[in-house]
């Protein structure tokens, strides 16, 4: 029995017989042995199909009931009632070949790079632009800055406005007369820029436009006030005055229009006062010669020294609003030495009148004396 098994099982070897490939699996190479099967061969074995070593069943040419109770088995030689031995010449092995991922180690403490796992979620939302955002960021930020600059430059030249009286919170919704602090920088402020002192006095003492350009030459900033030349400049239209190189003599200058604008201020924007020298009568305060072909008042030298045997007292006593218009009463008094008398000086209550015009100035409007 054992002789025939063995004889059977060498026929099916011999045999080739091809594997229909079921599981879509690219053939791989068979190995075709022509071997003399063992005693471990004659035996069948429950392995899958595709392992090493498997023996697939001999496929016969008669029909095959689909109920049969071997339907679709390969575990092993199938036989039936009905077939015929038949004998193979070759033994088909399947053999196939198993593929492992390659990793590449550099160093022994190195590991592998973890799988990329890509974020299809991320992608489908649109992501903000960082940079568009950054600039208006910036862009608000330099707004806000320039704006708060601007705020506390406009809030400080108002307040030295405030200071110098020329806005001035002091107007009243009625009419009636208050006092004022005559300490107080407004009233300070107004008195510095009218007070006078004895020398002008003596040299000049009538409220008209001569003595109006004077003080409102006193105003002007040294900053607009500049070295200039003598051209044009006529010595004729000028006494004790001259302006010549031979006298080592570099004058001063400065525009029409810078005076003008002390004119206004000082007096009020409706205020027109003609250009002309700036002198108190024979002596040497102001010496500044209108040249209108240069546009420009220049300075003129003058060799005396202003002398006076006269002293004065003088003392801002009250200070009053009512209304727009602020009075500031000065008490003086001038003294002369014997037998010198000059009818131009005048003791007695000095009133100045200031009044607010549409630009927020307080206007050097009038000068009257009351006596004392």
């Amino acid at each position: 029995m054992n002789q025939e098994q063995n004889k059977t099982v060498t026929n099916v070897a011999n045999n080739e017989i091809p594997v229909p490939n079921t599981n879509n699996i690219p053939p791989g190479p068979a190995t075709v042995t022509n071997q003399q099967p063992t005693q471990q061969s004659e035996q069948p074995s429950n392995i899958l199909v595709g392992s090493p070593g498997v023996v697939v069943a001999p496929v016969s040419s008669e029909p095959t009931d689909a109920s049969s109770a071997d339907k679709g088995r390969v575990n092993g030689i199938v036989r039936s009632a009905t077939e015929t031995e038949q004998t193979l010449s070759h033994t088909t092995m399947i053999n196939p070949t198993v593929v492992t991922p390659r990793v590449e180690i550099t160093s022994a403490t190195s590991s592998p790079p973890p799988p990329v796992v890509e974020d299809t979620q991320e992608e489908s939302i649109p992501k903000p632009l960082p940079k568009k955002s950054h600039k208006a960021g910036v862009f608000i930020f330099l707004l806000l800055l320039i704006i708060a600059v601007l705020g506390y430059y406009i809030y400080q030249d108002y307040q030295k406005d405030l200071a110098r009286g020329e806005c001035s919170p002091l107007v009243a919704s009625d009419n009636t007369l208050r006092e004022l602090d005559i300490n107080s920088s407004i009233v300070q402020e107004l008195y510095d820029k009218i007070k006078t002192t004895i020398r002008e006095d003596v040299a000049y003492h009538n409220f008209d436009d001569v003595f109006k350009l004077y003080l409102a030459y006193r105003q002007i900033p040294t900053s607009d006030i500049y070295e200039s030349n003598c051209n044009l400049f006529n010595e004729s239209n000028m006494s004790n005055f001259t302006c010549s190189s031979s006298t080592n003599f570099t004058p001063t200058a400065f525009k029409e229009e810078t005076l003008q604008r002390e004119v206004r201020k000082l007096f009020g924007e409706s205020i027109s006062i003609p250009n002309q020298n700036i002198v108190l009568g024979n002596s040497c305060f102001g010496g500044y010669q209108y040249v209108a072909e240069r546009g420009e008042y220049v300075q003129g030298y003058c060799g005396q020294i202003p002398t006076t045997t006269y002293n004065v007292d003088k003392e801002l006593i009250s200070a009053t609003v009512q209304g727009d218009t602020i009075t500031l009463r000065e008490n003086v008094r001038y003294y002369s030495a014997e037998g010198i008398t000059n009818d131009q000086l005048q003791s007695g209550v000095y009133v100045h009148t200031f009044k607010l015009d549409n630009s927020y100035h307080y206007a050097y409007v009038d000068r009257t004396i009351e006596a004392s």
